[in-house]
């Protein structure tokens, strides 16, 4: 009975021994996001994520449904609240440091090389940001992390079995975000390029790639159903927003980013492409590489790239520590110190610490340094904050106005009221912040709501937020509510409106709009 304790126990413990630099770095993560969690209000898109949960579907007009499926789940058992939902992506952000962690130790690097490789992943701006935000791209960068891992794996162990890993970690990252097929081309063609090619010369690689098929087959039928919205989403991002994407913008975005994790990522990348101890492991130099370009080419923007880094950083811990122990110690504590430096000096980026007014400040004096990329929202204009930090603020006073309007009308009047948002930001907002769920849902035409949205818009009355210029010839009687004035709002000076009795130029317009979007995407039968 005491040595069936033991042996557990003592397998625990040289685990925790083995394991507990990486563990103290994780949690040190996870506490940071708690810590920081309440000091700005959800982003936009989380909005219409928590939408998205409340309508289960194998797909939506831009994205695939695993965020919502999770959301979902992690709402019913911890609440809606903003600490809560916070812990999504800090989570999958704290998964994504104990990968890297474990990937040095499979490397057999010592405990240099894994502080090296661990502070760069907790201070770097381009992962640290991502695990704050309610959204794919966060689960995005642990399944490229992962797909990562199973060829590492693979090679480690000169077994092509491994490929059958691909089936869970592609598919899971393909109902996650549809970019996860540029970093599994690119792995192919690295692979492909390298010695290692002939791993996949096996009945593996086509049963990986048929149950790959399978997993996502849900969400392809899906996409048929509804006529690719998918296709429709990239062009109208190409024309709306990737055409301000430069190539000069997008390489020092590519530096800047990533700036205190600069002399490691880079370090991995060197030791890659040189080194015979992992040469074996040089198709990730390439994958790398061949992720840049692909979405360089495409004009994609600079964040897309940031998942390909991850790799580089566990090997860049690796290169730091076998250049230290060839010529001098003070040359680890120096790298060490310049990451700590930069991370610390880049905190205001990569979390949301200070107020609207003290972040503002904080950009103009970067922009003034320099570093205007950073500010440059998707309009191609550079800013005093983040589009991000802009888009985390506004929103509650949005859903009060509306919500303390709506509570102010007669009950005649509320029992024949529409909320209507102009974008899915507006209605997404508006739904989040409603009092409860006797409050009408708002609609709206913009992205994923337009699936839920009436053909005919029943009401005699209308909640409006928005900007639309036909709105006095939709009704015969209009009032402002009132409008958002919070400065730092990415929508300052947002307006609320009051119509009554709609006319027949709303539902002339309503039903253009309808055939145009939910008509367009339904498939004729």
């Amino acid at each position: 009975m005491t040595e069936k304790r033991y042996i557990p126990m003592t397998k625990f413990s040289s685990w925790m021994k083995d394991y507990w630099i990486i563990l103290l770095f994780t949690i040190t993560k996870l506490m940071i996001h708690i810590f920081t969690a309440t000091n700005y209000g959800l982003q936009r898109d989380a909005y219409l994520y928590l939408a998205q949960a409340a309508h289960p579907a194998w797909g939506y007009f831009s994205t695939p449904p695993l965020l919502a499926f999770i959301i979902r789940i992690h709402t019913f058992i911890w609440g809606d609240s903003v600490l809560a939902l916070r812990l999504i992506p800090a989570l999958a952000g704290c998964a994504g440091m104990f990968i890297v962690g474990w990937l040095i130790r499979q490397l057999r690097g010592g405990w240099f090389a894994q502080v090296t490789g661990l502070t760069a992943y907790l201070l770097s701006t381009a992962f640290l940001r991502p695990s704050v935000l309610l959204q794919p791209v966060i689960f995005d960068h642990l399944f490229w992390l992962l797909s990562a891992v199973v060829v590492f794996r693979m090679i480690q162990r000169q077994d092509p079995c491994q490929l059958l890993w691909m089936i869970p970690v592609l598919g899971l990252g393909w109902l996650n975000k549809y970019s996860i097929v540029f970093y599994g081309m690119a792995l192919l063609v690295a692979l492909v390029i390298c010695r290692q090619r002939r791993l996949l010369w096996s009945w593996y690689l086509p049963v990986a790639v048929a149950g790959g098929l399978l997993v996502i087959l849900p969400n392809l039928v899906w996409q048929y159903q509804h006529n690719w919205p998918v296709i429709t989403h990239m062009h109208e991002l190409q024309e709306t927003q990737l055409v301000n994407v430069v190539a000069g913008d997008f390489l020092a975005s590519q530096l800047f980013m990533h700036a205190p994790a600069l002399p490691v990522w880079t370090a991995g990348l060197i030791w890659l492409s040189f080194s015979r101890e992992h040469r074996r492991y040089r198709v990730f130099a390439w994958t790398f590489v061949l992720t840049l370009l692909m979405i360089l080419l495409l004009h994609g923007k600079f964040y897309y790239t940031i998942a390909a880094y991850t790799i580089l950083v566990a090997f860049g811990g690796i290169a730091w520590e076998r250049w230290m122990c060839r010529s001098h110690p003070l040359v680890g504590v120096a790298v060490l110190s310049v990451v700590v430096f930069l991370g610390i000096v880049a905190l205001p980026l990569s979390l949301p610490l200070y107020k609207p007014e003290r972040m503002a400040e904080y950009g103009r004096m970067q922009i003034e340094l320099g570093f205007e990329a950073i500010f440059k929202w998707e309009d191609g204009k550079v800013r005093p904050l983040p589009q991000d930090f802009a888009d985390m603020v506004g929103w509650d006073e949005l859903g009060k106005m509306v919500w303390e309007f709506y509570d102010r009308l007669p009950d005649s009047v509320r029992s024949e009221t529409m909320v209507y948002g102009e974008n899915y930001g507006h209605a997404g907002a508006m739904r989040y912040h409603r009092p409860g769920p006797s409050c009408p849902e708002p609609c709206s035409f913009s992205d994923a709501f337009m699936e839920w949205v009436p053909r005919r818009p029943e009401a005699t009355y209308f909640i409006y937020a928005g900007y639309s210029d036909r709105l006095p010839v939709y009704f015969s009687d209009l009032e402002l509510v009132g409008m958002v004035e919070n400065p730092w709002f990415r929508e300052s000076g947002l307006p609320v409106y009051f119509g009554s009795h709609p006319t027949s130029e709303l539902f002339r317009d309503w039903e253009d709009e309808w055939q145009h979007t939910r008509g367009r995407f339904t498939r004729k039968r």
